[in-house]
């Protein structure tokens, strides 16, 4: 399958040209390096950010590495609500731009469907966000975060 080294798009055979960037497709691309916290950082500098969830600040950063992976910039903040617990992590909250907060929600969602159909727990029903799949805390139906962590489930209305 040939692939844009622009856009990074996969064409079916036969293409060879990328129809969005006009460079011609190559048969495989490079593995790209992982940014560090200061590039994103510097990528995101004025755009509007936005809070996709919050949390311990390990499990924060197992979400921005599946975000990463996509190569969708985020960054760790501070949480403001509440001071540290004592023996409990530090608690954060993951930032991404606003004009990437769709494709932050897909992909964060593509990779907890993953995980459930790796379990065989639901792997081709609808995933209906009751609790939360990140600390099975009740969510509201009229909620688009849970209310414990902060995780974007989006069933707001």
């Amino acid at each position: 399958m040939p692939f844009c080294p622009e856009c990074r798009a996969e064409y079916r055979s036969g293409f060879t040209r990328c129809s969005s960037c006009d460079v011609d497709l190559v048969e495989s691309l490079p593995e790209l390096a992982p940014m560090t916290e200061v590039e994103m950082r510097k990528a995101l500098e004025g755009k509007e950010l936005v809070a996709i969830t919050s949390g311990y600040l390990d499990a924060v950063l197992e979400t921005r590495d599946h975000l990463a992976a996509k190569r969708i910039l985020s960054v760790v903040e501070e949480a403001e609500a509440a001071p540290p617990q004592p023996g409990l992590p530090k608690r954060v909250k993951l930032m991404v731009a606003k004009e990437s907060l769709e494709a932050a929600a897909a992909c964060l969602g593509e990779s907890f469907r993953a995980m459930v159909a790796q379990e065989g727990l639901q792997a081709n029903a609808e995933i209906a966000f009751e609790r939360c799949p990140a600390c099975n805390s009740p969510v509201p139906p009229d909620a688009e975060e849970c209310p414990e962590c902060g995780l974007v489930v989006g069933k707001g209305g």
